[in-house]
């Protein structure tokens, strides 16, 4: 094993988004066979359907990463940047800014949502809208649990892996490989678009193109993918904590619409504050190394 360290480091970049994609397919394909092994392809029940969200999420985004950083360079966990530990003051800072972020998040998704297509694209924009219904549909039937086990274990399902996942897969590769190409800010937000439209909600391209990119410049500005890491953990965190609290009876105010409608004032207030904040962190620049070659 360890003579195949490092064995494709001089790849150009053609063939390492090859080499991504096959092992993406490759992995995800040898997942969804284990899935339907032990559930016969039953996506109705709630337990096959968190299994086919398990083993998607580890074989599409968290395997892959992995085992191309090892093919790519000799210090894997150097080349995908999770080899220095988050200082606690940043990790409380990016808690804060995730959470002042919630009101402009969604506003954004209101004026994404108000997208109207030319006539021309009319069947275009049906099936775009029915695409959104069964997302949120399959989502809403995930994330419905009624015990706190069921609620840890949806952090983890929903929150925590998707988070560090395709933070590896966006950031922690994709957005190096293009960085190789075009340079950090392409790359950053190449690796945003990508990482938007692959989620297939077309509503709500928007406020995720931009989330994107603030974890991409995220990891430029500081060098450790922890922190895009947990930006992403924060913002998912908080739509299945409250969707757990709000669906159980629970007295809590919806998350999802704070800086829309009568509160759209938030939404500025918060969308000032995110652009400080990101002034702040660049100003920090914690940690930060130009240096791609590992």
């Amino acid at each position: 094993m360890l003579a195949i360290k490092g064995l494709l480091k001089q790849s150009g970049i053609i063939s390492k988004l090859l080499l991504l994609l096959g092992a993406t397919c490759f992995f995800t394909i040898i997942g969804i066979v284990f899935w339907k092994i032990f559930t016969n392809g039953d996506i109705t029940d709630i337990k096959s359907l968190k299994l086919m969200q398990l083993v998607q999420s580890v074989g599409m985004f968290v395997i892959p990463p992995i085992v191309v950083a090892y093919l790519w360079s000799e210090k894997p966990i150097l080349f995908l940047k999770i080899g220095e530990k988050m200082k606690w003051m940043n990790a409380i800072f990016i808690v804060v800014f995730m959470i002042i972020a919630i009101p402009f998040i969604n506003l954004l998704g209101d004026f994404n949502q108000q997208m109207v297509l030319p006539k021309a694209f009319a069947g275009l924009e049906a099936m775009m809208k029915a695409s959104e219904l069964e997302t949120a549909k399959v989502t809403e039937h995930l994330l419905t649990v009624h015990t706190l086990t069921g609620l840890l274990f949806n952090i983890f399902l929903i929150a925590m892996l998707p988070a560090l996942g395709e933070e590896l897969f966006f950031r922690g590769v994709l957005q190096r490989i293009f960085q190789e190409w075009k340079g950090a800010v392409a790359a950053i937000w190449i690796s945003a678009f990508i990482f938007s439209a692959i989620h297939f909600q077309f509503y709500g391209f928007l406020p995720r193109l931009l989330l994107g990119a603030f974890f991409g410049y995220l990891l430029l500005w500081s060098d450790n993918l922890w922190l895009p890491i947990l930006a992403h953990f924060i913002n998912n965190l908080m739509a299945v904590v409250f969707f757990y609290l709000k669906y159980n009876g629970y007295q809590v105010f919806d998350i999802d619409t704070i800086g829309t409608g009568y509160t759209f004032w938030l939404g500025w207030i918060s969308a000032f504050l995110v652009i400080v904040g990101v002034l702040l962190i660049k100003r920090m620049q914690i940690s930060k190394s130009n240096s791609i070659n590992i």
